[in-house]
C-alpha cells in the first residue's frame, strides 16, 4: 500500500515513465548537443572563420579585371572640319603585389583566426556536456529527494498511528502526539517542495534536450566512482593552465594582437606592385584609326607622412597586445584555481561519500534500536522522531554527495579541456540500464 502511494505521487508529476524507454546520460548529452542553439551558433561562426585564410590569401595573389565600353567622340579644330566617330573598346588589367608586409602578415594571422573558431566550437561543446550532465544529475537528485520525503512522511505517519494506538492504551501523551504531528506536517511540506522541485528539474531537461521528458537511467547503488589519476591538484592545475579552452583562446588572442602590432609597423614599409593593362580599341566611323594600348609598370610606394595616424595606430596595437597578455595571465591563473578546486571537491566528495555511507548504516541501526527502546519504554517518541530524521537526512546527503562528486569530476576534466564523449561514456557506465523503483515508503534502506 505504501509503495503504491509512492508510485501515485510520481504518476501525478509526470505520467508513467516506462523503464524500457529510459534514456542514459550519453543520450541526454547527444540530444543537448543537437538542440543547443549556442553550440550551433559557434559551429556557424567556425565555418565563417575558416574563410579567413582564403580571404587573406587573395590579397597576395594576382588581381585580374576586365571591362568593355562604347564611346562617342567629337573633335572640333579651328580651320579643320569637325570630326566625330564611335569607338568600341575593351580592356584587361593585372595587379600583382610583390612586396606588402601588411598583407603577408594578415595571411599568417588568418590561420590563427581559423584556429580560434575551432577552439570556440570545442569550448561550446564542452559547456553543453556540462549543462546536460548537471541537469541530468539534478533531476535524479530531485527524484531521490521526493522518494526520501515520501518515505520520511510515511515513516512519520506510521509513528503517528503507533502513538494514537498507544494513547488509546494510555501509554502516550498529548505532547507526544503534538510533536509527531508537527514533524509530519514538516515532512509533508518537504514532500510538496520536493514535488515542485522535481517538476522544475524535468522542465529543465526538456529545455536542454528539446525532447519530451523520458525516465532517466539511475546511478547504481553499488557503483564505484572512477579513480582520479593523478590524485594531485597541482598536476591537474598545471594541465589546466596549459590546456584549458579559456587559456587557449587567450593565447590565440595574444597571438592575434602580436600580428596586429606587426601590421601596424608594416605601415611604415614600402610596398611594391606590378601592374599591367591591355586596351585594344577600334573606331566604327570617323577619321581616327583603331588604337591599341599595352602598359606594364613596376611601382614602389613609400609612406612619408600620414598625419601621425600610423604612429597612433601602432601605439594602440601595442596597448592591446599588453591587454591580451594580461588577459592570458588572468585566464591561466583562473584555470589553475578552478582545477585545484574541482580536484579538491572530487577527493573531498569521495571521502564524504565513505563517511556518509558509514553514518547511514549507523543511523539505520540507531532507528531500529530506538524503536525497540520505545516499545519497552526506555526511549521516548521524540527520540524515535529524532533518529528517523537523522537517518533520512543522511540518506539525502549521501545521494547528493555522489552526484556532486561526479559533477566535480566532469568539471575537472573540462578544466583541462579533456571532457569528451568518452569521458561521459565512462560515467555513463555507472548507470543502470533501466529505472530502479524508488524505495518503498516506510522502508529504511
Amino acid at each position: 500500500m505504501l509503495l503504491a502511494a509512492s508510485l501515485v505521487v510520481m504518476a501525478e508529476l509526470w505520467g508513467h515513465p516506462n523503464s524500457a524507454c529510459a534514456v542514459d546520460l550519453l543520450s541526454v548529452v547527444d540530444q543537448a548537443s543537437d538542440h543547443d542553439a549556442d553550440l550551433a551558433a559557434m559551429r556557424a561562426a567556425s565555418r565563417a572563420a575558416r574563410q579567413a585564410v582564403p580571404e587573406a590569401r587573395a590579397g597576395l595573389l594576382p588581381q585580374v579585371s576586365g571591362g568593355w565600353g562604347r564611346a562617342y567622340n567629337s573633335t572640333t579644330i579651328d580651320g579643320l572640319p569637325r570630326t566625330s566617330y564611335w569607338q568600341n573598346g575593351w580592356t584587361v588589367g593585372l595587379t600583382q603585389p610583390l612586396f606588402d608586409w601588411s598583407r603577408w602578415t594578415a595571411y599568417r594571422q588568418a590561420g590563427v583566426v581559423e584556429a580560434r573558431g575551432l577552439v570556440e566550437v570545442a569550448r561550446a561543446q564542452q559547456a553543453t556536456i556540462l549543462r546536460a550532465a548537471r541537469a541530468y544529475f539534478d533531476e535524479l537528485a530531485a527524484e531521490d529527494e521526493l522518494a526520501r520525503a515520501t518515505d520520511y512522511d510515511a515513516a512519520l505517519d506510521a509513528q503517528m498511528h503507533e502513538l494514537q494506538r498507544r494513547q488509546s492504551a494510555g501509554e502516550a501523551t498529548v505532547i507526544d502526539l503534538q510533536e509527531a504531528e508537527a514533524a509530519r506536517q514538516q515532512a509533508q511540506l518537504q514532500r510538496t517542495d520536493a514535488r515542485n522541485d522535481l517538476l522544475l528539474k524535468r522542465m529543465a531537461i526538456e529545455q536542454i534536450t528539446g525532447q519530451p521528458f523520458s525516465a532517466l537511467s539511475r546511478l547504481s547503488d553499488s557503483a564505484r566512482l572512477p579513480r582520479l589519476e593523478p590524485a594531485d591538484g597541482e598536476a591537474w592545475a598545471a594541465q589546466a593552465e596549459a590546456h584549458d579552452y579559456a587559456v587557449q583562446l587567450k593565447q590565440i588572442d595574444r597571438r592575434i594582437a602580436e600580428f596586429e602590432v606587426e601590421k601596424a609597423r608594416a605601415a611604415h614599409y614600402p610596398t611594391v606592385n606590378l601592374t599591367a593593362s591591355h586596351s585594344p580599341a577600334g573606331a566604327a566611323t570617323g577619321y581616327s584609326a583603331p588604337t591599341t594600348t599595352s602598359t606594364a609598370m613596376l611601382s614602389i610606394s613609400i609612406p612619408i607622412f600620414e598625419g601621425g595616424g600610423t604612429e597612433a595606430k601602432l601605439d594602440e596595437t601595442i596597448a592591446l597586445e599588453d591587454k591580451a597578455q594580461n588577459d592570458l595571465l588572468s585566464a591561466t591563473r583562473q584555470a589553475g584555481g578552478t582545477a585545484r578546486e574541482n580536484c579538491a571537491r572530487f577527493l573531498a566528495g569521495v571521502a564524504r561519500i565513505e563517511s556518509l555511507s558509514r553514518l547511514l548504516e549507523t543511523s539505520r541501526a540507531a532507528v531500529g534500536a530506538t524503536q525497540m527502546g520505545y516499545k519497552v519504554g526506555s526511549r521516548t517518541s521524540a527520540d524515535v522522531l529524532r533518529t528517523v530524521d537523522v537517518f533520512y537526512a543522511t540518506r539525502r546527503d549521501l545521494i547528493r554527495a555522489r552526484y556532486d562528486a561526479l559533477l566535480a569530476l566532469l568539471q575537472l576534466k573540462a578544466a583541462t579541456a579533456s571532457l569528451t564523449t568518452d569521458e561521459v561514456a565512462q560515467v555513463n557506465s555507472l548507470l543502470l540500464p533501466e529505472v530502479v523503483p524508488a524505495a518503498s515508503p516506510g522502508v529504511l534502506r
